[in-house]
């Protein structure tokens, strides 16, 4: 009991004063959260409250965030092969910093990072990982990350999954992303080993394959009869519950009962349909970006995206000016990872290039202490400037995804023209019940469509938007004649099971 006393201590401090995390303290704070669970089967409010920080009012959380950032520009100055030129050009001596001061340091871009990761690592970092995005939108951009950094990720996953019940020791949960997303492979991993429950990083296989993981029946000490908990991109979940649905598959079939999704963007229309398969589900979302980890944005139930302001300084900024945007006004995200979260790549105000629209508060959802934007509106590249404003991929997703004529995930594409948006989407029959109802979904989004085109094929689509689910990976396995037969396979997935199970991998 001391010793974990002397752990909520240190652990406290790190909070408050950015001092590093003393890694055996946040492992004693996990074990005595997992020992809490089992014993009383819930944690009390102290511990959530301990895993969120302090409660802090403007002055001081500015006062605090203004200390970090000058420590970590002081590191980037000194021991970083890009900073010190950029910020000598803009005139800003690191040391002199406050928190007013930070708009004067030039934002960070998303293709400056890719083009030379390691000018932004230090000099006397303990490098032990280097890690990617998945390339979705061009290619991969490179962080790296030390041994201390990849611990406290894993140990605030672990805080994540146990604080207000989200998981339990008994869950089996499986992992359904890309293996090339190695910090989100990692993160879940060492999060929900910590927690005790068991997890299959089973990668992104065909959906044929996944749906009979997803099935087997289980007979494991302690822990649930089929996998409860998936953790996937919601463009490959669309996918398993497209084919699922193809094959025959329903509700009773599986044990699902919470998705970890993050990634891409999940909307109403993929929720509601996905009651079809599984039944009803939990759908557990937040923002986690590879060149800001463990800088992470948590979604309460009003849809506002919360961030920690002890781990890191997010602005709204207009993505030309750079300058902050009014409240209710879209701009792109930046970012500024902290001390003690962050040691090895420095990113001083990163343009995530991840759109979302300024809020003011004060708010009154469950996170309302905590400064917060609205949820993803997509990404910037991919969004569309016209003569009315703008269009942004949730703008058309969740249109798409909410007609049944459009499969599961939807394949679409957009663009400006005169006086609005062109909109292409794959549909199962382009017939005009099927465009009518397109046209008043998007309208009622308030998406100014000029022109609509339907396509049956996908390959016909001509500036498709890039989709997770395609960096599938391939298996040997033929799966209707290896998976193990402790579930039952409807006759329809039998039938639809002939061919060669193999998955072929296709880059965006």
């Amino acid at each position: 009991m001391l010793e974990t006393a002397f752990a909520n201590l240190r652990f406290a401090a790190s909070m408050l004063f950015g001092v590093p995390f003393h890694e055996r303290s946040l492992d004693r704070i996990v074990d005595g959260m997992r020992a809490t669970i089992e014993e009383l089967g819930a944690l009390g409010d102290e511990a959530n409250a301990l895993v969120g920080g302090p409660v802090l009012d403007e002055k001081t959380r500015h006062d605090i965030q203004g200390r970090r950032f000058r420590s970590q520009a002081m590191r980037a100055a000194r021991e970083t092969a890009y900073y010190p030129e950029v910020l000598a050009a803009a005139g800003v001596d690191p040391a002199k910093l406050t928190y007013k001061d930070i708009a004067r340091v030039p934002v960070t871009a998303k293709d400056t990072l890719r083009d030379n990761p390691e000018a932004f690592v230090r000099r006397t970092a303990k490098i032990a990982t280097r890690v990617t995005s998945t390339g979705t939108t061009g290619w991969p951009t490179s962080v790296y990350f030390s041994e201390y950094e990849l611990h406290v990720i894993g140990a605030f996953a672990a805080f994540a999954y146990m604080t207000e019940r989200r998981l339990d020791p008994d869950d089996i949960v499986q992992i359904a992303i890309t293996t090339r997303a190695t910090l989100g492979m990692l993160t879940v991993t060492r999060g929900c080993a910590a927690v005790g429950m068991a997890v299959h990083p089973a990668g992104m296989l065909s959906p044929d394959h996944t749906l009979r993981l997803l099935t087997e029946k289980h007979h494991l000490p302690g822990k649930k009869p089929k996998v409860s908990v998936l953790s996937s991109y919601p463009t490959y979940f669309g996918q398993l519950v497209e084919r699922g649905l193809e094959l025959g598959y329903g509700p009773s079939d599986f044990g699902l009962e919470k998705v970890l999704t993050g990634g891409e963007l999940l909307t109403d229309g993929l929720r509601r349909r996905s009651e079809q398969l599984f039944g009803e589900l939990s759908f557990l979302q937040n923002y986690a970006l590879t060149e800001l980890d463990p800088m992470t944005g948590n979604l309460c139930l009003d849809g506002h995206l919360h961030f920690e302001p002890s781990a890191g300084i997010a602005e709204v900024l207009d993505p030309e000016s750079h300058q902050p945007v009014a409240p209710g006004e879209p701009g792109v995200l930046v970012g500024t990872v902290l001390p003690p979260y962050r040691e090895t790549t420095i990113l001083l105000r990163y343009n995530t290039e991840d759109v979302v629209r300024a809020l003011a508060g004060p708010f009154t959802c469950s996170l309302r202490n905590l400064p917060a934007t609205s949820h993803v509106l997509g990404k910037l590249r991919l969004s569309a400037r016209h003569d009315h404003g703008w269009t942004f991929m949730r703008d058309v997703q969740e249109a798409l995804e909410t007609v049944q004529a459009v499969p599961l995930p939807a394949r679409y594409g957009f663009w400006a023209v005169p006086g609005g948006v062109a909109v292409e989407v794959r549909v199962r029959s382009a017939t005009a019940q099927t465009r009518r109802a397109l046209e008043a979904q998007l309208a009622e989004r308030g998406v100014p469509v000029q022109q609509l085109r339907l396509v049956e094929d996908p390959a016909e689509l001509d500036r498709p938007v890039p989709l997770r689910c395609d960096l599938q990976e391939a298996t040997f396995d033929r799966v209707a004649d290896h998976s193990p037969a402790v579930a039952p396979v409807p006759a329809t997935a039998a039938r639809g099971q002939a061919g060669t199970g193999l998955a072929v991998a296709r880059g965006t």
